[in-house]
């Protein structure tokens, strides 16, 4: 099936310098807009644009766009938006450029439709970190960890984390490599080592505890092992044979993904792994994965409030 006659969802330029474009959001990678030649949909003359300014990356059946860090920032149906699920219609601003969100049927080549009406908001996903009342107790369990401690963060959740992570001078590393690794470097999943008494462990904690900036997880093995074993699960094959990618390193789709998993999954998972520690869907809490015999093991631990 060609791209113009493939069913999902499809970003439309409707106004600025290239009006009447359009690009497939692909269900196995994000789709990349921005100036740089090197986007998916590479708008060039759009000096307003950053070289990578957003992406649109289909997940479980959603499409979740994450503003890349832009200098200008983007827009969802007249607001402004970091990390927002989109839908049908959605209108979006990056720069000089007006684009639309359109669900195209299978074998129905997309014709432009009205932008959506003023009124329609973005169902955006806060960044603002909610656990700050349990950063110490939380900090002061992952430091009881015996095991040399790691994180995976999402550099794309939130511009301090950039930030963060070139100020503490940990060793740090994307787990993209090559081309996309150039290109993601600052946006994508980062794997962190944080040795006994790193004060990245406290900035990464208070900053981002209860906002799903990443997990934390325990090994022996070295930093290089380390990345290599979780770059094996950056995709996954989805039930329609496609591949995918896989946020394990998003405490939301890890602490819901563990449970599930068949004896194959956990040893694969946990063969470099000693355990995964994050936060619970409640922020007072905090959970820890480990392995035994083919099952996810989930210990929950109850934080204590500050003040």
């Amino acid at each position: 099936m060609s791209e113009d006659q493939e069913a999902g969802f499809v970003l439309q330029v409707i106004s600025g310098p290239m009006a009447g474009q359009s690009a497939h959001i692909p269900g196995n990678r994000p789709l990349l807009v921005g100036r740089a030649p090197e986007s998916d949909l590479s708008i060039t003359s759009d000096g307003e644009l950053s070289a990578l300014h957003f992406s649109v990356e289909q997940i479980d059946g959603s499409y979740l766009l994450r503003d890349l860090g832009s200098r200008n920032g983007t827009q969802v149906n007249r607001e402004r938006a970091r990390e927002v699920s989109l839908r049908d219609g959605d209108e979006i601003r990056a720069g000089a450029t007006l684009f639309e969100v359109v669900r195209r049927e299978p074998n129905r080549r997309c014709a432009p439709t009205r932008p959506a009406p003023p009124s329609r908001r973005a169902r955006r996903t806060e960044l603002v970190a909610t656990g700050a009342p349990f950063t110490a107790s939380a900090r002061a369990r992952l430091r009881q960890e015996r095991s040399p401690l790691f994180a995976v963060v999402d550099a794309a959740r939130d511009p301090r984390i950039r930030l963060l992570l070139g100020n503490a001078g940990e060793q740090t590393a994307s787990l993209y490599t090559g081309f996309q690794g150039e290109i993601l470097a600052d946006v994508g999943p980062t794997l962190v080592r944080l040795p006994h008494g790193s004060t990245l462990l406290d900035a990464l904690v208070d900053s981002g505890w209860g906002a799903s900036w990443g997990v934390f997880l325990t090994s022996h093995r070295a930093f290089g092992d380390v990345r290599k074993h979780l770059r094996r699960f950056l995709l996954v094959e989805s039930g329609t044979g496609k591949q995918q990618y896989f946020r394990f390193y998003d405490p939301r789709v890890l602490r819901g993904f563990l449970p599930t998993c068949g004896p194959r999954k956990i040893e694969a998972l946990f063969e470099e792994i000693e355990a995964f520690a994050l936060e619970a869907e409640d922020p007072g809490k905090l959970l820890r994965f480990t392995a035994q015999g083919g099952k996810a093991i989930r210990e929950e631990s109850t934080l204590e409030r500050e003040g």
